[in-house]
């Protein structure tokens, strides 16, 4: 059964001068443009008839919570400005010379090509907010808006304070950025109750640097949409862990399960990048992708392209030098381990002994460290039905986490040298039950980081297998990401000599992919876990969105006393007390009490909570 709570933001400053409205909903729709969803902030009355129309102007300031949708161009007067509150507006373009600003969990989804007239100014005023541009891609959305971010009233800076990352082929998400931004909150006790703390995105937490006498005594969490959490038993990343993806939605989880729940000792979130499946292998430019890996770990992400680190060989996961150096890569989210390490005779299977499994798991176990989404080594074709499948059961005997399964393939196993004109129909054939074979074993994604038709056909062979099996890939949910390789002769590549597009860098160029994880919420699996959650939905109640000191202010007969308080408080209101609740500044419903004028609040910690007194909320201590 799913659990449900309320957000309640208390939003400091909500002015109460006359024309400014705030959401309500009341027409049971999401409609901005409806004025009877909008209520005047002093007086309660509608906007008047046809003054919030699309492409008309706009003259008065407006306050949104909860989950809005603006069917066409919103246009602002001059200085008018949209406030939002731990809410979603959902708008085709935004015109005109006014601000949007976005406060606590407030996200702007705009679906146009030119999506913000340049008159526009976007203050990003919370590291839980962000702005999705639908059809302009980052490179495109910093081009042309680079001075219309801001931060309460200071510019953001791409990348020193301003994060622009990919959203899958043609889109953007613009954050802000910061090394302290804080979009975890973990909880001793179940139901987001007890002991909290706010976990520092980016860095690696572990052992007693998880405050509050948290290490080892976490049940629940809330995880902010556009971030990814690794939580592991042991201080090295080892032992029971997940990895927990908040791709379009916060994830909160009220219970953890008896896998990790008072087990968590290591945990470490970093943001989200959104790509599709079709990548490079290789940092090959122009080809349409938003995802590339280099066999290494020294390559960087560009504006519109994540990279994904990968330790090659031993060399670069054997020291914490190594580790830092992956931990430290802007806009990476997986680490990619070794490169056929079951050839003992090349690749890095011929260094250190790595060809030998004890010795790269030992290696791989430090790639844990990086608090990334783990890919396994990647071997040579038959490898992954015996070397790594050695490599597999000694990782889950030690609990060292895999994620994703990577694989190569080139049909070796069909004397290509004999068979330079074979059916691609044939190689295709092949192609999926061998992918399907490697599915049944793991039960994991699979990247396909290496593969094509075999370097010994000609490249119409090439050509028509690739147009078999790009469709294939997409259309298979067990494939998260896949990177063609060109044959090491000329015989299929991406570019001829004079650089122009081939028959087969054409198509795969032009190739449209689509979203590598597909769940708006994603507990990952691994070969240690599979369990899932059904996740917590977030309630939104424009009537408890929007509590300030102004709105309490135009009820002077109310007040609490003594404030602090350590033992019991006192009410004073001219009316008769029908409801009488205590509130988590969270929002969760702690204790519904007997209407009365006094409250023992003796059992409550040290720390701030709400009462709500016939549903006006009024702030109180607990020392």
């Amino acid at each position: 059964m799913k659990n449900y709570f309320v957000y309640i933001f208390i939003f400091f400053g909500l002015n109460t001068i006359a024309q400014e409205y705030q959401w309500t909903g009341s027409s049971n729709t999401e409609d901005f443009f409806d004025e009877f969803n909008w209520k005047e902030t002093t007086t309660d009355e509608y906007p008047p008839t046809n003054s919030i129309n699309p492409e008309e102007p706009i003259q008065f300031n407006l306050f949104i919570t909860c989950n809005v949708v603006a069917d066409g161009e919103i246009s602002l007067e001059e200085n008018v400005k949209i406030t939002i509150i731990n809410g979603e507006l959902d708008a085709e373009k935004i015109r005109g010379i006014g601000e949007i600003i976005l406060n606590e969990s407030s996200y702007l989804n705009i679906n146009t090509s030119y999506p913000i007239d340049e008159g526009i100014l976007i203050k990003i005023n919370s590291d839980k907010s962000w702005v999705r541009l639908y059809d302009l891609e980052p490179t495109s959305a910093l081009y042309y808006y680079q001075d219309n971010f801001y931060n309460e009233n200071q510019i953001l800076t791409y990348p020193e304070t301003l994060r622009i990352d990919n959203y899958y082929s043609n889109g953007s998400i613009i954050r802000k950025y910061g090394l302290n931004n804080s979009n975890l909150s973990v909880y001793s006790d179940e139901g987001f109750n007890g002991e909290s703390i706010e976990i520092t995105s980016n860095i690696v937490h572990v052992g007693e640097s998880i405050l509050e006498n948290l290490n080892d005594n976490i049940s629940s969490f809330i995880l902010k949409r556009g971030y990814m959490a690794t939580f592991a038993e042991r201080e090295d990343g080892s032992g029971n862990s997940k990895v927990f993806i908040a791709s379009e939605n916060d994830i909160a989880v009220s219970e953890l399960s008896e896998y990790l729940n008072n087990k968590i000792s290591f945990i470490r979130v970093v943001p989200w990048n959104w790509v599709t499946k079709k990548g490079t292998a290789g940092d090959i430019l122009n080809m349409g992708n938003d995802w590339f890996y280099k066999w290494s770990n020294n390559g960087n992400s560009d504006i519109n392209r994540e990279y994904s680190p990968m330790a090659w060989g031993k060399g670069a996961a054997d020291d914490d030098n190594d580790i830092e150096i992956i931990k430290d890569k802007y806009k990476s989210t997986h680490i990619l381990a070794f490169n056929e390490p079951d050839d003992c005779n090349g690749q890095s299977g011929q260094y250190g002994n790595m060809c030998v499994v004890d010795t790269s798991l030992t290696y791989y176990k430090n790639l844990l460290k990086s608090g990334l989404r783990t890919v396994s080594p990647a071997c040579r074709q038959g490898g992954v039905f015996d070397w790594l499948n050695e490599f597999n059961s000694k990782a889950v005997d030690q609990k060292i986490r895999i994620d994703v399964i990577a694989v190569h393939w080139y049909d070796w196993a069909s004397n290509p040298e004999n068979s330079p004109n074979a059916n691609p129909q044939d190689i295709f054939n092949r192609f999926v039950n061998y992918l399907d074979s490697v599915h049944q074993i793991y039960n994991l994604p699979i990247w396909i980081t290496e593969f094509n038709a075999n370097k010994y056909r000609n490249e119409w062979v090439h050509r028509q297998f690739l147009q078999l099996a790009l469709p294939f890939l997409e259309e298979t949910e067990y494939i998260e990401r896949y990177a063609f390789f060109e044959p090491v002769t000329d015989v299929a590549n991406f570019f001829d000599e004079n650089n122009n597009f081939t028959q087969i860098g054409e198509y795969y160029h032009n190739f449209m992919s689509t979203n590598s994880i597909v769940n708006e919420q994603y507990s990952s699996p691994s070969n240690l876990n599979y369990d899932d959650y059904e996740f917590n939905e977030l309630e939104c109640d424009p009537n408890n969105s929007f509590l300030s000191e102004n709105i309490i202010d135009l009820i002077p007969e109310i007040s609490i006393y003594p404030n602090p308080s350590k033992d019991v408080i006192f009410i004073n209101i001219q009316e008769e007390i029908k409801i009488l609740k205590i509130i988590s500044l969270k929002g969760k419903v702690i204790k519904n009490l007997e209407p009365k004028n006094n409250i023992n609040i003796s059992f409550l910690e040290e720390g701030m909570y709400l009462i709500n007194v016939n549903n006006y909320f009024v702030k109180f201590l607990k020392n």
